[in-house]
C-alpha cells in the first residue's frame, strides 16, 4: 500500500499540470471568426477608368488611355500530353478604380514604399455624408469627439459618376479645416468612394502659404504627413450601420510609384 500511495502522489501533481498545460493552450488559440467582411474593390476591366472618371474628365486632363491587358496564352508539350494556359501583361491607370495615393502624387514626399506596411490597417470609423452639398463641405464636427488617433477614416458621399460623355464629375469633401483636424490627429489613413478627395467645381480660396496647399489642401494635409488616401472606393454604404470594425488595405509596393489600385476589405467583428 504505502508503493501505491508513492506513486499516487507523484502522479497527481504530473496529471494537474498536464491538465494546466492543455487549458492554458486552448485559452490561448486564436479565434480568427469575423460577424463579415465587406469587400471595398471592383472588379478591374479595361474600360474601368472611364466608367469612373467619366471620358469627358479624363479628355480635359490627357489621359487618353484605359487599361490594356495584354494575354499571351501558351501551351507546352510533354511526353504524356500537354498543358495550356496564359500569362499577361496588365497596364493599368493607377488611379482608375480603387486605389490608394502616395505623397508623390502631390509631390510632397515619397512613394508607395515610403509608407510602413502599419499604415494600411486599423480600426474603422465611416460617415454618411452624402447629404452635404458639393464641393468642400464636410465641416470637422462630423469627426469631433467620434474619431481618435490612429483610426481609419472613410466618407460615404453617394459618388455618381459621370453618365454622358459630355458630363464631368462632382464631389463632396471635407473642408481643409476638417483635413487639417483629422491629420494632426493624427488619423492613419482617409478614404472616399468619391472620385477625389479633391472638388472640381469648389472656388472657394483656401488662404495658405503654398501653391500646392491652396491647389490641392485636402490632398496636401493628409499626403505631407505620410497619411495615406483612398479614392473610389466601393461598397461604403453597406458599412453606415456596422461598428467595431478592422480595415486593411494594403497595395503592392511600388518603388517610388504615386498610386495604384488596391482591393480593400472592411472586416467587421462578433
Amino acid at each position: 500500500m504505502k508503493y501505491q500511495f508513492r506513486h499516487r502522489k507523484i502522479l497527481l501533481p504530473i496529471a494537474f499540470a498536464i491538465i494546466c498545460a492543455c487549458t492554458t493552450k486552448k485559452s490561448d488559440e486564436f479565434k480568427y471568426n469575423p460577424k463579415e467582411i465587406i469587400d471595398l474593390g471592383t472588379v478591374v476591366t479595361e474600360d474601368l477608368p472611364e466608367k469612373i472618371w467619366g471620358k469627358a474628365l479624363m479628355n480635359q486632363l490627357g489621359f487618353e488611355k484605359n487599361n490594356e491587358f495584354d494575354i499571351r496564352e501558351w501551351e507546352f508539350k510533354t511526353k504524356d500530353g500537354k498543358v495550356t494556359g496564359s500569362n499577361a501583361y496588365y497596364t493599368l491607370f493607377n488611379h482608375g478604380g480603387p486605389h490608394i495615393d502616395a505623397p508623390n502624387h502631390i509631390d510632397v514626399g515619397g512613394g508607395l514604399d515610403s509608407y510602413s506596411i502599419d499604415n494600411f490597417i486599423g480600426p474603422l470609423k465611416v460617415f454618411d455624408v452624402s447629404k452635404f452639398s458639393n464641393g468642400r463641405t464636410i465641416t470637422k464636427e462630423i469627426f469631433q469627439d467620434k474619431v481618435i488617433p490612429g483610426d481609419v477614416v472613410l466618407i460615404f458621399t453617394g459618388y455618381s459618376p459621370p453618365k454622358s460623355k459630355d458630363e464631368l464629375p462632382t464631389t463632396i469633401t471635407l473642408t481643409y479645416k476638417a483635413s487639417e483636424y483629422l491629420a494632426k490627429l493624427p488619423i492613419r489613413a482617409f478614404g472616399t468612394d468619391a472620385l477625389s478627395v479633391a472638388s472640381l467645381t469648389d472656388t472657394t480660396s483656401v488662404v495658405a502659404e503654398t501653391d500646392i496647399i491652396r491647389a490641392a489642401p485636402i490632398h496636401h494635409s493628409f499626403l505631407s504627413r505620410g497619411i495615406p488616401v483612398y479614392e473610389q472606393l466601393f461598397n461604403i454604404e453597406q458599412l453606415l450601420d456596422k461598428s467595431n470594425m478592422i480595415f486593411c488595405g494594403v497595395p503592392i509596393n511600388i518603388k517610388n510609384g504615386d498610386g495604384i489600385l488596391v482591393r480593400p476589405v472592411a472586416i467587421v467583428l462578433k
